[in-house]
């Protein structure tokens, strides 16, 4: 009260203390608008840090579906070529009316920046030279001419077109990633510098100290919140969603690892194994995508149990998955991936008030030196196809 009475007498020798009264009632009002204008441009910041985060995860999402899509393609192609089946052609239908999709959806995701524009429209390009080349093929060997359809494949233009289409997709892929680590550091750098401004309010006064310290704990929060969110985008991209296995972009990288460490060594020994479900076609037919994805899962859960801890499985398609057997010559690998199939046929699934019998075809190729990723996993899909013909439910080794 006294200090009140001494600022409030109206003395010639007072008045300074009134006017710094007044002055210092003016400058908490300037610093309380300054706090409140600070926590509204974090808040938009996070906002807009949470938005990008979300469209990088959907085009890496996409571009994912994308490539899935081209690949599935020339797999159905391929399929129909060696077997002559016209059941081959329904992945390859399905894979064009995807990528048909995803690239449309990938088109609008990017409206706003023409450098990936620029790049679908190269791939658009390349889209049409790969489905002309392989319309030409499906039709030479519908129509019996089947000499003049592996003259195209010798030519290589399908594979040139879908080696070109990936390598679009990945420089996409990467420009979404390093754009979205520049917004994710400049968030970062605007978040610290508004910390810093809350901690100066807060060595202004006493009566800021309370929303000092509430901002600085926002901040820090919104802060958690974003490296949350960031490490969760790279486990999406990096995990299949349905099995929560690794997905095939993640594989072939820890694939490409294996043969590295194996080509450093001339004694480490390596196997790679492609399975998928037989029949699934049937399985979604007759008890519906719901059940099916429930058999994809479990066949995911028996090959972890079933397989050594060493041993890496993930989801390279949609029934298909690809494990990496390290130190694991051909008689090794074929213990372990009977135990696989053995595991995966032991017992039906129960999904959708239906009993769901299901088996799996392995094929397995080893490590040979001067191996591609590539030629490693056609030698062991070309194994897996000949399990499919041979009676399915069965392992094969590549020749």
């Amino acid at each position: 009260m006294w200090i009140a009475k001494q600022l409030v007498r109206r003395t010639n020798r007072s008045d300074w203390r009134s006017y710094f009264l007044i002055a210092c009632v003016a400058l908490l009002a300037l610093l309380l608008a300054g706090a409140s204008w600070s926590a509204f441009r974090s808040s938009q910041e996070r906002s807009a840090a949470r938005e990008w985060q979300v469209h990088t995860l959907e085009v890496l999402l996409e571009a994912d579906q994308l490539r899935t899509a081209s690949l599935q393609q020339l797999r159905g192609e391929r399929g129909f070529l060696l077997t002559n089946d016209e059941e081959f052609l329904e992945p390859y239908y399905d894979g064009r009316a995807n990528t048909t999709n995803s690239y449309a959806r990938l088109l609008e995701l990017t409206a706003d920046n023409p450098e990936q524009q620029q790049r679908l429209a190269n791939m658009r390009n390349e889209f049409h030279t790969l489905n002309t080349v392989l319309e030409a093929m499906i039709e030479h060997q519908q129509t019996g001419r089947h000499e003049e359809a592996i003259f195209y494949i010798r030519r290589r233009n399908d594979k040139d077109a879908i080696e070109a289409i990936l390598r679009e997709i990945e420089g996409l892929m990467t420009v979404e990633r390093q754009l979205l680590q520049e917004r994710n550091h400049l968030a970062h750098v605007r978040a610290t510098s508004n910390e810093r401004y809350q901690y100066i309010l807060a060595a202004v006064g006493l009566l800021l100290l309370a929303l000092s310290i509430f901002a600085t704990f926002f901040v820090r929060r919104a802060l958690a919140a974003e490296n949350a969110a960031r490490r969760e985008l790279q486990r999406v991209a990096s995990t299949d969603m349905l099995t929560a296995l690794p997905n095939r972009r993640s594989f072939m990288e820890a694939l490409e690892r294996s043969i590295a460490r194996a080509e450093a060594d001339p004694t480490r020994t390596l196997s790679v194994a492609i399975f998928d479900i037989d029949h699934f076609k049937r399985i979604n037919d007759r008890f519906g995508h719901p059940a099916g994805d429930a058999v994809i899962r479990e066949v995911g859960v028996r090959a972890l149990s079933a397989l050594r801890k060493r041993d890496l499985v993930g989801r390279i398609g949609g029934e298909e998955f690809a494990v990496i057997l390290p130190r694991a010559d051909m008689e090794t690998a074929r213990i372990v991936c009977e135990r696989l199939r053995e595991a995966i046929a032991g017992s039906p699934v129960v999904a959708c008030d239906s009993i769901i019998p299901f088996t799996a075809s392995i094929g397995i190729a080893e490590f040979q030196a001067g191996d591609e990723i590539d030629h490693l996993m056609a030698r062991a899909d070309a194994a897996l196809y000949d399990a499919k013909t041979g009676g399915r439910n069965q392992v094969r080794l590549a020749a």
